[in-house]
Formats: C-alpha cells, structure tokens, sequence
C-alpha cells in the first residue's frame, strides 16, 4: 500500500513536472532544431563562397564578412559536437557554454545566438 501510494505521488508530480516544464523544453527542442538548421545553411554558404574564392574570384566585403564568421562558427561548433556525441555531452554542453558565457565568452555559433546579437 505504501508503494502504490509513492508511485502515485511520484506519477503526480511527473505529470505536474511536465506540464509545468514540458511546454519549454518542447520550443527549446524546437529552436535548437531551426538554430541547427540556420547554422548548417549558412556554413553551405560559407562553403560556397570558399569555392568562389578557390576559383579565383573575388569576394565583396560583405561575403569577407560572412565567411569570416563562418569560419569561426565551425571553429566553434567542432569541440562542441565532439562533447555532444559522449554520452551526457548535451549536457556538458550546455553547462560549459553557461559557465563560458559567464566568463565573457562565447562558445555557441552565431545561428544559436538570440536575433538582436547576430552577426551580420
């Protein structure tokens, strides 16, 4: 009896856990995913314009810019998708980039930043 009366309260209190935190995690899951999106379009970009560049052509000062931050963005993203694929890495990611960003640095690309800081 005792049992059933922790399994219902612990039940209780996922589903309260849920409703209270499941509606966040799901759009944080969401942004992630267009963040990734965003991040792996503009490195074709980047890409691209390497290739354009390799041809010998020029880049505008614009395109300097995009595949300057490019370039760093990949930078960026390489250590952590190592981290990402160790079982908890997602996790350490998340504290690292805190704790970095604590500090005044910051480790995430620039798809992840919020709209107000991109680069452009």
């Amino acid at each position: 009896m005792v049992g059933e009366l922790l399994q219902e309260d612990m039940l209780r209190d996922a589903v309260k856990w849920f409703k209270r935190y499941g509606n966040n995690a799901k759009t944080q899951l969401f942004d992630f995913f267009a963040d990734m999106k965003l991040e792996l379009e503009q490195t074709v970009e980047g890409a691209a314009l390497l290739k354009k560049l390799a041809q010998g052509q020029s880049l505008t000062s614009q395109e300097k810019e995009q595949l300057k931050t490019q370039v760093v963005d990949v930078g960026k993203g390489i250590p952590l998708l190592g981290l990402i694929i160790l079982p908890g890495g997602g996790i350490a990611v998340m504290v690292l980039a805190k704790l970095a960003k604590m500090a005044g640095v910051d480790l995430m690309p620039s798809a992840f930043r919020k709209p107000d800081t991109h680069r452009v």
